[in-house]
């Protein structure tokens, strides 16, 4: 009998201590910065043991334990070049990704990433080819829907209304027409355009809101 009423309490157990496992928070290990390792050096030569030294300092004893084993071998504090976990993407694979970018600035991240995986081979997601677009300087922005008015443009039509101003009967010598234009397909559509800050008033920046072929409609 004591199995039977013994079984369900370990399962209980089992199934409680998984459900924790599972829901307690997964912290990375953070990097300790110089100044703490020269704090962690400083205690060391004072005389505190590694335990009352990681208590103070707030690190592990496995941290302490290094520092200390750094100073008998007379090696700087700093981490040695190399260490840490190496990027996915070569310099030249992040220019490659830029060039093809660069083609079409419309093309989505999913796009870039699957043309990007052709052309080095390497396994690349989405996520990846935002991060490193955007540490280029590289950000998406809407596309815009005509130029600005030029300086000679708005000098015309400068020119033009200090010309008419003082028009009254003249205007009725005008033929005038109502003309109203409707966009058929892609009306809402947003486009987006990868650029840097400073190329807003590119012409890769302007991008067709219509579609051709019978895409609109003047009544």
């Amino acid at each position: 009998m004591e199995r039977y009423f013994a079984s369900p309490i370990i399962f209980s157990l089992i199934v409680l201590l998984l459900l924790l496992f599972i829901l307690s928070p997964v912290t990375d290990r953070s990097k300790v910065t110089a100044d703490k390792k020269i704090k962690i050096k400083t205690l060391l030569e004072i005389g505190l043991c590694q335990r009352q030294v990681a208590r103070d300092s707030n690190v592990s004893q496995t941290c302490v334990a290094h520092v200390s084993k750094k100073l008998k071998q007379n090696l700087p504090l700093s981490n040695s070049i190399g260490q840490g976990r190496k990027k996915a993407s070569t310099q030249d694979n992040d220019r490659q990704l830029s060039y093809i970018m660069k083609k079409d600035r419309t093309k989505s991240s999913q796009m870039l990433a699957a043309e990007w995986t052709l052309s080095n081979g390497k396994k690349l997601c989405a996520l990846t080819v935002r991060r490193r677009l955007i540490s280029m300087g590289y950000k998406s922005y809407t596309a815009k829907r005509k130029l600005l008015r030029t300086p000679a443009q708005i000098k015309k039509r400068l020119t033009f209304d200090k010309y008419h101003q003082y028009w009254s009967n003249e205007w009725n010598n005008v033929i005038w027409s109502g003309e109203a234009h409707f966009e058929v397909f892609n009306r809402k559509n947003r486009t987006l355009v990868r650029r840097l800050k400073l190329e807003n008033n590119e012409l890769f920046n302007f991008v067709s809101r219509v579609k051709g072929g019978g895409a609109t409609v003047s009544v």
